[in-house]
């Protein structure tokens, strides 16, 4: 089989596997669940390894109806041959290692891939920041505007632990996380406004690497909304912004945080003491005249406040699912 039709379906399961809960395959999957010349290839491209971690049972190789047990054999036939298992039927059968460990998926190949095929590999190197479910890939201009490029997979497992690493490495409305997981699965999670790209929409697989043609074009339709009178926070962590009358309004990064503060607190009342102390703001100097000097209409709309230093986020912008 030419590269050519194994690319795309080597794509799709490297894709499938990055998803799955335990990313280890047993041997039986690879040499008797029909994909053996795609795992193959995937190995070849070492997005697939054989583990130091022997199964604890395979088919057998020769009649495929028993069940066996690999064994190390000491000393081994050979180096191609060092375990050994015994078959009821077929008796005592040498084994290669990759007919008796575990195989596994590695994510963090994936994550190197994409940092060499969107350019990044002279000025970033990966960082896995949230185990084995979100890596970082580096930073990279793109119409002008910062983006921070990740790459994640099972990532509805721990929403809310990616959600703080990427509050913590990019700005708001900044970030681009490349996955492998359905997108449609974060409409209910706190990762339901961060902007998402496919894998398989942006990349192709080839020989030994994946290429990106471009992912400005997937950028412009996340970014695109639709005309309506909708007011709302909706778009404040994706695009730091908000919807005034369908406007969307960019705001500063500190009227961002404020607001994110109101957020929070999930209408409660928040001191201004708080606030400044969360802004890194001298109490004695704290004037909201200040903050939102270019966005009074911002803190009229969704901003209330009492007499004794008190803000709070108005009740009907709390419940509004942000995306």
């Amino acid at each position: 089989m030419s590269l050519g039709p194994i690319n795309a379906p080597a794509m799709a399961e490297m894709c499938w596997l990055l998803e799955q809960k335990d990313t280890r395959l047993l041997p039986d999957a690879i040499w008797l669940g029909g994909k053996r010349h795609i795992y193959q290839h995937l190995r070849s491209m070492e997005a697939l390894s054989v583990t130091q971690e022997v199964a604890p049972s395979v088919l057998c190789p020769d009649c495929t109806s028993r069940s066996i047990l690999p064994e190390l054999l000491m000393p081994p036939i050979s180096t191609r041959l060092p375990y050994r298992a015994y078959c009821s039927d077929c008796g005592w059968l040498p084994l290669n290692a990759e007919q008796s460990r575990l195989w596994h998926i590695r994510p963090a190949k994936i994550a190197d891939w994409l940092n060499a095929a969107l350019g990044l590999r002279d000025r970033h190197k990966v960082e896995m920041v949230v185990d084995d479910l979100l890596w970082y890939l580096g930073d990279r201009e793109i119409r002008r505007q910062r983006r921070s490029l990740f790459f994640g997979c099972r990532i509805a497992s721990d929403p809310t632990k990616v959600k703080t690493e990427l509050a913590r490495l990019a700005c708001p409305g900044a970030e681009v996380l490349i996955t492998t997981s359905d997108l449609a699965q974060f409409k209910t999670t706190p990762l339901a406004d961060r902007q998402f790209l496919s894998l398989r929409a942006i990349a192709q697989l080839r020989k030994s690497h994946l290429v990106v043609e471009s992912i400005e074009p997937y950028l412009t339709e996340l970014a695109t909304q639709e005309q309506t009178d909708e007011t709302s926070l909706r778009l404040l962590h994706s695009q730091r912004a908000v919807l005034i009358n369908g406007t969307k309004i960019p705001v500063s990064p500190q009227v961002h945080n404020f607001l994110t503060i109101l957020e929070e607190a999930d209408g409660d009342e928040v001191h201004k003491r708080h606030i400044a102390s969360k802004l890194a703001i001298p109490t004695a100097t704290f004037r909201t005249a200040d903050i939102f000097k270019r966005h009074k209409q911002v803190q009229a709309i969704f901003i209330g406040n009492d007499n004794t230093g008190n803000y709070w986020l108005k009740p009907e912008f709390l419940t509004l699912e942000r995306g």
